[in-house]
């Protein structure tokens, strides 16, 4: 089973991008991954799509 995981990075907060996989992945000196629910990965989608370009993984927990 597939999980989503936001890549956020460790300087600013910021998503980068979204990855599915089967366990979370190892977090970088940059990055560090965030389990994103269904609920956080919908909101997501909502404020990219109403076009914010930097969305802090506060704003979709």
């Amino acid at each position: 089973m597939l999980f989503s995981y936001f890549a956020v990075s460790r300087d600013s907060g910021n998503i980068l991008h979204i990855t599915m996989r089967s366990s979370p992945p190892a977090d970088t000196p940059t990055v560090q991954y965030s389990y994103a629910s269904i609920a956080g990965v919908n909101r997501y989608n909502t404020l990219h799509n109403a076009g914010q370009d930097l969305i802090s993984l506060r704003n979709v927990g």
